[in-house]
């Protein structure tokens, strides 16, 4: 491949990416919505709910981790076809199940195709000339996706169905199968790797690693029952479905305030700052609900973790300029966000959702904690020796 095939990466294999990682991430980017869809396939407990989003998710981070082994070595087009077919597949087993362990099974089988996508997908974007931008694009397409799609569910739900809504899904990913075709075929970047790869700055890859896991520990928890929360305290469900889409444009505005920043003020500050709105949110959620409450806390709770998504992305772009530490973290986030809605569902103990708000509250802290002291010890000159891929 050409230096000039390296720079068709800003043109329609750049957009072929960001769609098929917006459509491969959908199920994260709008879980409260998926997590109502699910309760209308069958009859099932709040804990079995929070089970059946974690699988999903951490079926996702599995097909990730599967794929970082697969983009160096096959086309990258026939994996996304890959990925498209099982996720396809996989929504229209969805829409024709009615147990638990059936919807577990076919969840399984979604999130693996989900996380191939991805994979591929974040795999394409990091090979760009400027895989900033091409992120930052990505994230910004992927909140306005979001936004709609929240605000839709209710709707569509009532209209059609959940069972229809799933049938839908599939035909988006069949439908995206068309913009294969401007996908790159492999990295573009490998003709420009000739004396191997710059070393990891170990103690800022782990710092950063850790703490991508157990934030999206306390970000999974509550994001995965911010409807269930709503609806146990009598919130219509339009107004839940405009405060996930308010809360998905307020993301936008907390990442557009992350690049706008994170040359002006530390990134330690901007962190805190990030952390003291979530835990606002987090609390805003405790007892009953209202709906303008719910809204507000949506909004915090958002524009918090897209301020600092970027800024731990940023700390892992740091410690291995060769992009292998961001690749992982990419897996790392989607276990650590499945797990936070299994860790909560075995606290539940009755109708109320305060375990919900504790498991978030602590893993957050925790996150933070490390961080903030990972970043401050790091020095440049602690590498990890480079092994053969």
């Amino acid at each position: 491949m050409t230096q000039t095939d390296y720079a068709k990466l800003e043109t329609g294999d750049l957009i072929a990416a960001i769609v098929l990682g917006t459509i491969g991430a959908l199920t994260i980017m709008v879980v409260p919505g998926m997590i109502m869809m699910f309760s209308k396939l069958a009859a099932l407990t709040d804990q079995q709910l929070g089970y059946i989003a974690a699988f999903d998710i951490n079926a996702m981070a599995a097909g990730m981790g599967i794929a970082t082994f697969l983009v160096a070595r096959f086309n990258w087009r026939h994996l996304a076809l890959v990925g498209l077919a099982v996720f396809v597949a996989g929504n229209l087993v969805t829409a024709g199940v009615h147990s638990y362990v059936e919807i577990i099974a076919a969840r399984s089988v979604v999130g693996l195709g989900e996380g191939l996508i991805v994979a591929v997908s974040f795999a394409a974007l990091g090979s760009a000339a400027n895989p900033d931008r091409a992120f930052g694009i990505y994230l910004v397409v992927g909140l306005l996706v979001s936004a709609g799609v929240l605000a839709a569910i209710p709707w569509l739900d009532a209209s059609i169905g959940s069972r229809s809504v799933f049938v839908g899904i599939a035909g988006l990913g069949a439908l995206t199968c068309v913009l294969l075709k401007w996908l790159p075929t492999c990295c573009p970047a490998a003709v420009l790797w000739t004396n191997g790869r710059p070393p990891i700055i170990k103690k800022l890859a782990v710092a950063g690693l850790v703490t991508v896991f157990i934030y999206f520990i306390a970000q999974g928890a509550t994001w995965s029952y911010f409807e269930r929360i709503g609806t146990a305290s009598g919130v219509a469900p339009t107004v839940i479905g405009q405060a996930l889409s308010i809360s998905s444009v307020a993301g936008m505005a907390g990442a557009l305030v992350a690049v706008s920043l994170c040359t002006r003020v530390s990134r330690a500050w901007l962190l805190i700052v990030s952390g003291g709105l979530s835990l606002v949110s987090f609390w805003m959620l405790i007892g009953h609900v209202t709906g303008a409450v719910l809204i507000v806390a949506g909004i915090l709770f958002n524009f918090a973790w897209n301020l600092a998504q970027p800024l731990l992305s940023g700390v892992c772009a740091e410690a291995d300029s060769c992009g292998r530490v961001v690749t992982a973290m990419g897996c790392i986030q989607t276990v650590g966000f499945g797990f936070g809605p299994a860790i909560a569902a075995t606290l539940l103990t009755g109708n109320g959702f305060a375990p919900v708000t504790y498991v978030s509250t602590v893993t957050l802290l925790v996150s933070l904690g490390i961080i903030l002291i990972g970043t401050r010890a790091a020095q440049p000159t602690t590498v990890l020796p480079m092994t053969s891929v």
